[in-house]
């Protein structure tokens, strides 16, 4: 969930953390190509974030995943929307596996892109949450239209500005990502997993 895209959660420690995977969406090009089309330099772009620049550099070399929030608040500064830097190539099949793993921070939480996403259509992105895991340390909103969560197995809270919604195995919740979530699997044993569709604004 993440965009994010995802979806949400929060503290500093995550913007540290950085998914270990074969085939991770490397963002850090993409980000660091933008800059460079702005003609900004990293001291500029990371003042903007509130982050340091030597951490920025390392998101760049894909040496560090942001979290959700920073992720978004680079976005924001580049002028670009989260899900541009998902945007796949790859035939609409998308066998079990081969589903390309993204690298989108938080904590003890992985995401699989399940679409060839692109600006205008839905996004499907499945997240496993290990026992006390979550999508990051903040609160975040989501440039999207829509988000809509199932959840597969296990439990999930999700926190919507100040409403908390706790979800079991079956159940669904639709928001609007523009408003400030997170989430987290609140299980001490039990992994969460999670479909979750994004609808992105029309450009």
């Amino acid at each position: 969930m993440t965009q994010s895209h995802v979806p949400a959660t929060l503290g500093r420690t995550t913007d540290a953390v950085a998914l270990s995977t074969t085939t991770t969406h490397q963002i850090g090009p993409m980000l660091r190509r933008r800059r460079r089309e702005m003609n900004l330099t990293l001291a500029q772009v990371a003042g903007s974030a509130g982050i340091a620049s030597g951490f920025l550099s390392e998101i760049e070399r894909d040496q560090a995943s942001p979290s959700v929030a920073t992720l978004i608040r680079l976005c924001d500064v580049l002028g670009i929307s989260v899900g541009s830097l998902f945007t796949s190539n790859q035939p609409l099949l998308v066998r079990a596996g081969s589903r390309e793993k993204m690298r989108y921070g938080g904590q003890m939480i992985t995401y699989e892109l399940l679409t060839s996403r692109t600006a205008n259509t839905m996004a499907a992105i499945m997240g496993e949450l290990q026992p006390g895991g979550m999508s990051g340390p903040e609160q975040h909103t989501l440039n999207a239209e829509e988000e809509f969560v199932l959840v597969l197995q296990g439990e999930i809270v999700m926190q919507i500005g100040a409403q908390s919604y706790h979800l079991y195995e079956g159940d669904a919740l639709t928001f609007d990502p523009r408003e400030k979530h997170r989430y987290l699997n609140p299980s001490p044993t039990q992994v969460c997993r999670t479909l979750c569709m994004i609808t992105p604004q029309p450009r």
